[in-house]
């Protein structure tokens, strides 16, 4: 009999009754994460509840995420404390059987000695007090529920099996391992079955009322997985080392069936089919360079087929009352019914760079590259930072591919590169993946698996820096100055190559139009919609769930698109602020007393050079502001953040912190988009502090509630809560009383800045909308009268555009809809847009114009449904021309306003005679009149909308011209058609 070591069981009672144990330092210092709502490295295990609810997935990205497995729809993010390298990565995560838990573990060796498994609320994505288990001696590589959801049992790299309570008490460990656990399975009856690579399988139940082995064999290969067939009579191991499963009997782990994919590569992986008739297996194994799920009949014993595959390894299965889940190193995954068919794939959002070779390009001065967002060098795109353009586009000719050495040898793929014969040092199991000679010979770099290295042509090493995923392509500018490296997650990354100081980094969405680029300090530069894509994770405590701030909660202090450029020339991040600086000190008088020269239809003026900062402005300190100073408030769910419900009304509870010099002035709360103030409220004291209870008004359908706090300093993240509706119920529609517009376009601007299309534009999208609100007999309607407020040339001055905001905050309430549509100039100042209004003699200055806070501001606090349309990208001769794309995040980010835009940042919108509108307004009101109807109920959405928007206007403009658009998924139609 096994007997309990005195050690543990102390370890295990200070874990009851909170540690007396010291916790480990974590780092304190926010660090920039990218974030696009999906994973960025291997997905490393998935689990579900017992019924097939809600699924958890797990990477190497230091992340595990919650996910609605009817819909696929991510619900949250847990974060543990992060640090550097690897520690913080996620090896394992399950979710209790009974839904209500998600325990995870990995790398968490702040000490560099101990690890940890957290215990998370799975409702909630929070972690409780006391629910963070330290002292464990290895990092964990697997986790396991029991089917009651009574215990865990926890694998470790080496050192073996532990078992706790669900309270985290311990119960039991077995150390006499040899290699790490990575398989783990409870059965129905309590019995715990463990794999190791140690080639060895052990069985665990109560034997006279306690937890001991009571069976150990030895197989033929190295056991990676195991599963249990429901009803408990076999137990399916995944081989590590070979293509192949065995089946054994449950009775005496004897072999009974051997399964053999016939191919190269494993069947790491195992699970059954919910009524146990079918084995499925998957790992390395690959077939036409995917890597498929195998679904094998009878038991193991007869046909097989694929059921699915990915792009890489299938890194985890797991099996519930309705189907079978697939994790994969991509990183997706991919949810199945019960015979094997395919459900829905969620898949990564970022770009793969592998295999990319000659298609990673870079400039001479490193200031454009190109690059393919799918693996072999496909869907290349382009970046110029020196513009912020992004564009789908083959590498232009001033691109330079990467060279590799000549002397360089069995370096790819390889752990033992040579150049000119020597080897060069790496670490045990880093793989090379990449290289390139730096222009002048003599030195090259080295992508690997987990560092950048550059190396003289001695072959010594002159500098490394780790690296947040492989360098799958890497390269450098002519000039000398920059390596380029594209990583694994995603990321573009810019060094110096002098000492290999990281100052620029680069991420571009999957949907190859959000992007955003930054420097180490958090300043940035980005696309509409690209803000939420990175942001800062702060540590809280050993003990504690971080907090995430999307770089967006920071816009006034970060978003600075000059200094991003100023990176670029001047090869280093602090002397690009400090001239940044003396240039915006400059920047308003200049545009004041700038001149108008004659208007350019086809491409943008360039701007007058300005004068060169002085010495005394290029030294001013670049102090940068501590992001922990200026924190927005964090609102945490108390109650479930998926609720099915019949009702008319939902509660929600939360608590809300906030720094102690910046408490929280206002909680706001929109359904579907549309601001609500009618809530009702209370609160009630407990151990996690004031929880506020809200009751929320929610329509027939299925919805999602919105939580956004504000402070001094920001607004918070969204908090999201999906209400679902029975399956069956009838469509619901909203509708609105009075479809108030505000509709102001400009023509008549100054001497040579004149324009030809807004006024038409506006008069013609007036027209359409206020037709559209106008009930048509025996037509649907969804308002049921317009009120307009259109002001052309001489009436669109700043007073009057500032009424107009005024009467729209006035009169728009909880039944209407309420829609700004600007035509004409814009201008930028620092990094803020206006609307220039009509002047008679001059354009003037800031103070003359209709700031985007305003018009932000009016939209967010409309307590109907809020639409905007922005047409201010036009040419003309004004220096520092609109970007649009912080005024338009602004408006984003309580995803409550439909947005559309003419086109992204610095672009300009195109306009022909033939055409009789803009590109961007004839697409919209071609949609209106039918061409984005929904075929199932003759209405346009917005969804719909923005797909056909976007299509036409760049088919009309051959690309060079594309619209913005952000409906947050917010889809109630806005218009019936009307021809």
């Amino acid at each position: 009999m096994k007997m309990l070591r005195l050690p543990l069981l102390l370890f295990g009672l200070a874990a009851i009754f909170g540690s007396a144990l010291a916790a480990p330092d974590i780092p304190k210092e926010p660090v920039l994460r990218i974030e696009t709502g999906a994973h960025l490295s291997p997905i490393t295990r998935i689990s579900s509840d017992a019924a097939g609810n809600w699924a958890v997935t797990s990477s190497e990205d230091k992340t595990a995420r919650i996910w609605d497995l009817r819909t696929g729809k991510a619900l949250s993010v847990l974060r543990p404390p992060l640090g550097r390298e690897s520690v913080g990565a996620l090896y394992a995560a399950a979710m209790s059987p009974d839904g209500r838990q998600v325990v995870a573990g990995g790398n968490a060796a702040f000490d560099n000695k101990t690890h940890s498994i957290y215990l998370f609320d799975r409702a909630t994505g929070t972690l409780p007090p006391k629910s963070t288990l330290s002292g464990i001696e290895a990092p964990v590589t697997q986790l396991a529920w029991s089917t009651d959801s009574q215990l865990i049992a926890v694998g470790l790299i080496q050192g073996g099996v532990r078992i706790f309570r669900r309270n985290l008490g311990f119960l039991f460990d077995d150390q006499e391992f040899n290699e790490a656990v990575f398989g783990l399975a409870f059965s129905k009856d309590g019995l715990l079955v463990a794999a190791s690579l140690d080639g060895s399988i052990r069985l665990y139940g109560a034997v006279k009322g306690r937890i001991e082995r009571v069976a150990r064999v030895r197989l033929p290969g190295k056991p990676y997985s195991v599963a249990w067939s429901p009803d408990g009579s076999l137990i399916a191991v995944g081989l590590q080392d070979a293509p192949r499963v065995l089946v054994l009997s449950s009775a005496n782990l004897g072999v009974l069936t051997t399964v053999d994919s016939g191919r190269s590569g494993n069947l790491g992986r195992v699970a059954w089919s919910p009524d146990g008739s079918t084995l499925f297996a998957g790992g390395t194994s690959t077939k036409g360079g995917r890597f498929p799920v195998y679904a094998f009949s009878d038991r193991g014993k007869g046909s097989s087929r694929e059921v699915g595959s990915f792009g890489n390894t299938v890194s985890s299965l797991h099996a519930h009352a309705s189907g079978l889940l697939a994790g994969s190193y991509d990183p997706a995954w991919a949810s199945f019914d019960a015979s094997g068919s395919s459900r829905f794939v969620v898949g990564a959002r970022n770009g793969d760079f592998r295999d990319a070779g000659n298609t990673f390009r870079v400039s001479q001065d490193g200031q454009i590259i190109a690059f393919p967002m799918v693996q072999g060098g496909k869907e290349p795109v382009v970046l110029d930072i020196s513009k912020g353009e992004l564009r789908s586009a083959a590498a232009p000719d001033s691109t330079r591919a990467p060279k590799v050495p000549g002397d360089l040898s069995d370096w790819r793929n390889s752990t033992a590169p040579r150049f000119a014969g020597r080897p060069l040092s790496l670490r045990p199991g880093e793989v090379a993946r990449s290289a390139a000679e730096l222009p002048g010979g003599g030195r090259f770099v080295l992508g690997t698996e987990w560092f950048l290295r550059l190396y003289g042509n001695d072959a010594t090493q002159i500098w490394e820096r780790r690296m947040t995923g492989a360098v799958w392509a890497v390269n450098a500018s002519v000039d000398g100055r920059w390596v380029v490296a594209a990583l694994g997650d995603g990321s573009v990354r810019w060094y110096r190559a002098s000492d290999g100081e990281e100052q620029l980094a680069l991420f571009v969405h999957g949907d190859h139009e959000r992007w955003i680029a930054w420097t180490p300090s958090g300043y940035y530069d980005t696309s509409m919609g690209g803000e939420n894509l990175v942001g800062w994770h702060v540590n809280r405590g050993f003990s504690q769930s971080a907090d995430f701030f999307s770089v967006g909660r920071f816009r006034d202090r970060f978003y600075q698109p000059s200094v991003i450029q100023k990176v670029m020339q001047l090869g280093d991040e602090q002397e690009a602020l400090r001239a940044h600086r003396a240039e915006m000190a400059m920047l308003e008088q200049m545009n004041a007393e700038a001149a108008l020269p004659a208007p350019v239809k086809a491409a943008p003026v360039k701007p007058a050079a300005k004068p060169a900062p002085t010495p005394v402005q290029m030294t001013m300190a670049a102090a940068r502001p501590q992001i922990t100073e200026v924190l927005p408030p964090v609102i945490e769910l108390q109650s479930d953040r998926l609720l099915e419900s019949n009702e008319t009304e939902v509660p929600v509870r939360y608590t809300v912190r906030a720094p102690g010099d910046a408490p929280v002035k206002d909680v706001k709360f929109r359904i579907n988009g549309k601001l609500e103030r009618n809530i009702k409220m209370r609160s009630t004291r407990s151990a996690e502090g004031q929880i506020f209870e809200a009751v929320v008004p929610v329509p027939p359908k299925d919805s999602e509630i919105l939580l956004v706090a504000e402070n001094k300093h920001a607004k918070s993240e969204p908090v999201s809560i999906t209400v679902r509706r029975p399956v069956g119920k009838q469509p619901y529609i909203e509708k609105y009383e009075t479809l108030y517009m505000l509709v102001v376009a400009v023509n008549k601007y100054p001497g040579q800045n004149a324009l030809q299309l807004p006024v038409k534009d506006a008069s013609d999208f007036r027209r359409q909308m206020t037709r559209i609100a106008t009930p048509q007999p025996g037509k649907p309607a969804l308002y049921e009268r317009p009120a307009v407020k259109i002001l052309i040339d001489e009436e669109a001055t700043q007073e009057n555009v500032r009424a107009g905001l005024k009467w729209l905050r006035e009169s728009v309430k909880e039944r209407d809809a309420g829609v700004i549509f600007l035509a004409g100039h814009g201008m930028s100042q620092e990094q803020s847009y206006f609307f220039i209004p009509y002047r008679p003699d001059s354009v003037g200055k800031s103070s003359d114009w209709v700031a985007g806070k305003e018009i932000v501001e009016t939209l967010q606090n409309l307590p109907g449904r809020a639409m905007f349309f922005l047409d201010t990208c036009h040419s003309g001769a004004l220096a520092n021309q609109a970007k649009v794309a912080g005024t338009l995040n602004q408006v984003d980010e309580e995803r409550g306003v439909i947005v559309f835009a003419s086109a992204t940042a610095k672009e300009l919108a195109q306009e022909t005679d033939e055409w009789g509108n803009g590109a961007f307004t004839k697409a919209l009101i071609e949609g209106l009149r039918g061409e984005a109807e929904d075929p199932r109920d003759k209405l346009v959405y917005p969804t719909g909308l923005k797909r056909y928007v976007t299509r036409r206007v760049r088919d009309l403009t051959d690309n060079q011209q594309r619209p913005y658009v952000s409906d947050h998924g917010i889809d109630d139609p806005i218009a019936v058609v009307v021809k």
